[in-house]
Formats: structure tokens, sequence, C-alpha cells
């Protein structure tokens, strides 16, 4: 597999002509720790790592010698038996996702309304009690579109069953997807129990969402 602009070549030691690391058998031609180990248990040659002199040697292994490997009946075998198992992990992850976002889907979510001054004022309280040094303070004379952020993100954060939803999926498989589905419906909420924000709310589903630490898609 050719490696575009945005995957640069493998650093490897000087002479490695000919050579592959682990890297190579692994993100190019399909490889598993596992199968290294059972067909390829020593190197063909050590070297000093090109990353820092203190690590320990980089195991060079020759291409003619995995290609060789490569063409036996024993890791065909060996590789579709992988290739199985990987296919039935995606399979079985995948459906754990599509329950969370079920679950996630059929989550019942509230949000307390208040008049709407209450909650522009509220809103501005809060964010200036969590200013970071390069922004200014808001205000009621802060420009609308603005407000309408902060007051959204309150309203998301504060005003809203949102993050303890979010705690039913810690650890939980598809908890990111989860996550986006519930913030999405949110956003919906919000937009629903106060119009004047329905504009602001639709502009952020349309945001890059900022995971929750260790949450991942």
């Amino acid at each position: 597999m050719a490696r575009g602009k945005h995957h640069p070549p493998r650093p490897k030691p000087p002479g490695s002509e000919g050579m592959l690391i682990a890297g190579d058998l692994k993100k190019d031609r399909g490889w598993t720790e596992t199968h290294i180990k059972t067909f390829l248990p020593e190197p063909d040659k050590l070297a000093r790592n090109p990353f820092s002199r203190k690590a320990a040697p980089m195991k060079l292994y020759a291409l003619d010698r995995v290609l060789r490997v490569e063409a036996t009946p024993e890791f065909q075998k060996a590789k579709e038996v992988s290739r199985t198992r990987q296919i039935a992990a995606r399979e079985r992850a995948l459906a754990k996702k599509k329950e969370a976002v079920a679950v996630a889907e059929a989550l019942p979510l509230r949000i307390d309304p208040e008049p709407w001054a209450v909650v522009q004022q509220k809103a501005i309280e809060h964010f200036n009690g969590r200013l970071k040094r390069s922004q200014s303070p808001a205000s009621m004379k802060t420009v609308q579109h603005r407000l309408d952020r902060l007051t959204v993100n309150y309203l998301r954060h504060q005003q809203t069953s949102y993050e303890a939803e979010l705690r039913a999926f810690k650890g939980v498989v598809g908890v990111g997807e989860a996550y986006l589905v519930v913030r999405r419906r949110i956003l919906d909420l919000i937009a629903e129990t106060y119009p004047a924000l329905a504009q602001e709310c639709e502009r952020q589903k349309f945001d890059e969402a900022e995971l929750p630490e260790g949450v991942e898609l």
C-alpha cells in the first residue's frame, strides 16, 4: 500500500534498504503481532533505533524472506483466521454501538424552562464566571450571535439533564456515538423550549463536538 503525503515513510536506520520493520508488516501488509512472533521469530538484522540512542535496537526483516513466508499455505491460513476474527470483532462492536445509539435515542431528556430574561442573565453570569484570559466579559449589550452561543452552551451544560444522561454511558462501547445523539437531542430540546435560540442550536449541530475525556468515536 502506497503511503501518501499524509503518511510519510517511517524512519529506518541507514543501510536498511530492502528491509521492513514491524510497522511496515502490520500497517502495510496486514500482519499481526502474533504473525510476526510465529513466522518471523527472529529478525534478519538489528539496527540502532533512529528515534533514540537509548531505545532498544530496531528489528529489521528482509523483504524477500517476508514474501516467501506470505506465499506459504500456513501463513495464508493464519491470515484468514485473523481476518475472520477481526470482522467478527468489528461486527460485535458495531452491534454494541447501534444498541447504545438506540438507548440514547430513547432516553427521557428534560429541560427546566425559565423566563427568557432570567436565562440570558444566568448564561452571562455563568460565562463570566469561567472567563479565560483571552476572552472579554459578556453583558446584555454583547452582540446577539455571541450571546446566543453562550446561552445555548449554558443551557446544554447547566439547565438540562445532559451531563447526567451521559454518565449512564460511561465505559459502554458506542459511548461516543451515544454522546452525539444526546447532544443533538438536547439542542433540539433547547430550540423547542426557547425558539429565539433555534438558529444557534442548528448551527452548533455542525460544530465539531468536544467529546468528554476518554471518549472516542
